[in-house]
């Protein structure tokens, strides 16, 4: 009884507590939010004497966002195979 009970939290997603609040994103949402830490990523390593860190921090934690909401979803769609294949 143990293991099943290990096996079900650990299939379970994990969300930081600072997502708790945050909204779903679309699919367009989730790359717009990749796309701002690839600009963050550019201003950081190319022209970090110009680099705004509370933007880049802002950016980034955006994109960990639609990171974690990707995260979350195979994890889901994993437990819902999981479960359809009896295993």
């Amino acid at each position: 009884m143990k293991q099943d009970i290990a096996q079900t939290a650990d299939s379970q997603p994990q969300k930081p507590d600072f997502f708790e609040d945050a909204q779903p994103l679309t699919s367009t949402e989730v790359a717009g939010e990749l796309g701002k830490a690839l600009a963050v990523c550019t201003r950081i390593y190319h022209h970090p004497d110009k680099a705004n860190t509370d933007n880049c921090e802002r950016s980034l934690r955006a994109a960990a966002h639609g990171i974690m909401q990707m995260w979350n979803d195979v994890q889901r769609i994993k437990q819902e195979r999981t479960r359809q294949l009896g295993r």
